[in-house]
């Protein structure tokens, strides 16, 4: 009976994966069980396709992060160069300047997440990127705090915008490729971070009695590389495929778009559009939620990281340029973590174990944190929360994504994630003040890690339950000979409740 269902389910997936190139009407695609998705010997049409993927979207999309985070370490790195000083702002005054940013982040990130589908990829991803680096460039001529303040919430704007490259790569990548992809991705935010710090040490060594601040020279010099980068983009990122006029572009062939249609249909559907029930959808599913606590623990930390990191290590008893270098080494670690975890849970196939060891990880730096007094286990614990929470970031997003069905779903789900993320990176931002030991900091960064912890393994036990109970319904149907009424129904009509769709743990 097994074999005849599993039988049924490859009959079904070959017939829905062809694509209508004709008119580009939409396809009924399912999704496949993970235990299905074997590692194929891959045609030299696909190999063709992932090269030609891998060297142009990836490192487009990781450009992208490599600028947004630029930024949003920058602002730390600031506060050392003179900013907060030679602004006259009180502890109080810098803190409340970093967490506007994310107020402009989390009102602009829904609209961002939607609207890649009502706008072409590249305009919107790289027009984000010129816009805030336009802003951040004249962020470098601020002389109050009032200047500081706008121009932080008008780049968190802009930045909302450049943060939905899994609902791009999703039209591009298989359900097992997005997680290595990802961390290729998000390994820049990792060395965003020791670029900052290295240009920062720079500036301050080199440019310290020039007519411009310090400050105002990395804010200045980070904008123009966002702009730059923001050109190139739009130059050269490929729209999704099923968007692309007659089928192709100019380094995409006809047959290549068709085969990246194919190869992702198990979780989307060619021609999809926005379909505002899903929204609806999205807000009664209680994995949204799930999803939105992991990026609220990941934005709690990696805000307080990105803007506190260098006070830190100052705080450790490091002075200012080597404050600014030895923050180069958590992120190196996080680099290194990030892309053996990731390519590892590609192969396997899992996620939900490899989020639990990322978060527990982070807690116990924490912990070490609050507890050790030596300088330099105080580094190496600076290297755990990294090291556990950037791969975290990045699988906790990939395990979004891949178990989310319908665009409008996925998207929204993704950006409730970013809202919640962004609305805890406040936070972040505000309870370290308590220096130079920051327990309540610390502490409460720890928590909400091992609440995470708590949350992945719930998920995995849910995962597990619905994907069974979904085999036991194709069983039963098949012994009545009967066809379940979802065989005749896409992805965007029933999103990941359809009946074909297995969730991956």
């Amino acid at each position: 009976m097994t074999s005849e269902i599993e039988s049924k389910r490859q009959d079904i997936d070959v017939e829905t994966s062809c694509v209508e190139d004709a008119d580009r009407k939409p396809t009924t695609a399912y999704a496949l069980q993970p235990k299905d998705e074997k590692a194929f010997a891959r045609s030299g049409l696909e190999r063709r396709l992932l090269w030609k993927q891998d060297l142009l979207i990836l490192p487009l999309l990781a450009l992208i992060y490599f600028v947004t985070f630029l930024d949003r370490n920058s602002f730390g790195n600031g506060r050392l160069l003179g900013l907060q000083k030679e602004l006259r702002f009180s502890n109080a005054d810098y803190s409340h300047a970093a967490q506007y940013f994310f107020i402009g982040y989390t009102i602009c990130m829904f609209p961002g997440s939607i609207f890649m589908r009502w706008s072409p990829p590249q305009w919107l991803l790289g027009g984000a990127c010129i816009a805030f680096g336009t802003i951040l460039c004249g962020m470098s001529a601020s002389k109050n705090y009032g200047t500081v303040v706008a121009t932080r919430i008008l780049i968190g704007c802009a930045q909302s915008f450049t943060q939905n490259s899994g609902v791009y790569n999703s039209f591009w990548y298989s359900r097992r490729e997005v997680a290595t992809r990802g961390a290729l991705i998000f390994s820049t935010a990792t060395l965003s971070g020791a670029f900052s710090g290295l240009i920062a040490y720079a500036i301050g060594k080199d440019l310290a009695h020039s007519d411009r601040s310090p400050w105002s020279w990395l804010f200045l010099i980070e904008g123009v590389i966002a702009i730059f980068v923001g050109v190139v983009v739009i130059i050269l990122l490929p729209p999704f495929p099923d968007r692309m006029k007659n089928g192709k572009n100019w380094l995409f062939t006809k047959d290549e778009i068709n085969l990246a249609l194919q190869r992702t249909s198990s979780w989307n559907t060619t021609g999809s559009k926005i379909h505002w029930p899903q929204v609806l959808d999205c807000l009664k599913d209680p994995k949204t939620y799930a999803f939105a606590m992991f990026n609220a623990t990941s934005g709690l930390c990696l805000s307080s990281l990105g803007i506190f990191l260098p006070t830190f290590i100052h705080d450790f008893g490091f002075s200012t340029l080597d404050a600014q270098l030895f923050s180069v080494i958590p992120y190196g670690c996080a680099f290194c973590c990030m892309l053996i975890v990731c390519y590892v849970s590609d192969r396997i196939n899992w996620k939900g174990p490899f989020i639990m060891l990322g978060f527990t990880v982070n807690a116990i730096g924490y912990a070490m944190l609050l507890g050790v007094k030596s300088t330099a286990a105080k580094i190496v614990a600076c290297c755990f929360i990294t090291s556990g929470m950037y791969p975290a970031v990045v699988l906790f997003l990939t395990w979004l994504t891949i178990n989310t069905g319908g665009f409008t779903k996925r998207a929204t789900t993704w950006a409730i994630a970013e809202i919640f993320g962004q609305l805890f990176s406040i936070m972040g931002a505000n309870i370290y003040d308590d220096g130079p030991r920051y327990v309540k900091g610390h502490a409460t960064a720890m928590s909400f890690s091992f609440l995470s912890v708590l949350i992945a393994a719930v998920l995995m036990v849910v995962f597990r339950r619905s994907n069974k109970k979904r085999d036991e319904i194709l069983e039963d149907y098949a012994r009545r000979g009967e066809v379940h009424p979802h065989m005749n129904r896409t992805l965007e009509e029933e999103k990941d409740f359809h009946i074909n769709f297995r969730y991956t743990l």
